[in-house]
């Protein structure tokens, strides 16, 4: 599995704009087809991946269908002012995410798989924090690690 680490660009502001960035550097790996980008910003808008953790950080886990996906790749982006998201558990919420983790996952098996190791992984405040202040490279091999795909 690919993990791709990026900092949101300042002059993104909607969930939208922020499924469309990390969408794009898995696109431009190859990783994913070019539906993959839409179908992720559709399927927010009918099933939001907003949490707020107890921790106070918000984290988003967009994805879409499996058949769109080309490799098992996660593509988190990272933004220091926050974009919202409407919240998972409850879409009439709102809930400023500064983590989002795009899961493209080219089975259910493996999407479950992840999902179940990011949870625990959210309720460990190392994990965000490394998350949050590495450089790129060494959250992409920190994640990679704590996930136990490499």
């Amino acid at each position: 599995m690919f993990i791709l680490v990026h900092d949101l660009e300042e002059s993104i502001h909607n969930y939208q704009d922020a499924i469309s960035s990390s969408g794009s550097y898995l696109l431009t790996k190859n990783y994913i087809h070019a539906d993959y980008i839409n179908a992720c910003i559709d399927r927010e808008k009918e099933y939001p991946t907003g949490l707020m953790m107890s921790n106070g950080i918000g984290i988003a886990i967009p994805h879409a269908n499996y058949q769109l996906v080309k490799s098992d790749a996660i593509s988190l982006v990272r933004s220091t002012k926050g974009i919202v998201f409407r919240q998972m558990e409850n879409a009439d919420l709102m809930v400023t995410c500064h983590l989002i983790f795009n899961l493209a996952l080219s089975t259910s098996n493996q999407h479950l798989s992840i999902l179940k190791k990011l949870f625990t992984s959210f309720q460990n405040e190392t994990f965000i924090t490394q998350c949050q202040h590495l450089s790129c490279q060494q959250a992409e091999e920190w994640i990679a690690q704590q996930l136990n795909t490499k």
